[in-house]
């Protein structure tokens, strides 16, 4: 079931979710048939007419629950660093 990711869920499922959505047919708040056969084929080299493993999107979550942590890193300006640096403010 993995609660530590529900949030993470609902925020990605509300990114997905078209502008203006009321003003177009179907009048549902999903994505574009297209849009979503264009990620599963860029994420798991699917075609788009079966679904992705669901061990994938769970993998997904977790990195996109991660993310704001490694976007608050910035690489060392010292090439031999295997550690990157913290940012400064």
């Amino acid at each position: 079931m993995r609660p530590h990711l529900w949030l993470t869920a609902v925020r990605a499922m509300r990114r997905l979710i078209p502008s203006r959505w009321w003003m177009r047919p179907p009048f549902l708040p999903v994505p574009d048939r297209e849009y979503v056969r264009f990620r599963l084929l860029t994420a798991v080299g699917a075609d788009g007419s079966t679904a992705a493993d669901p061990a994938d999107l769970i993998e997904w979550l977790a990195w996109c629950r991660h993310w704001p942590c490694a976007a608050a890193v910035q690489p060392s300006h010292d090439a031999g660093d295997p550690e990157p640096a913290p940012l400064r403010r």
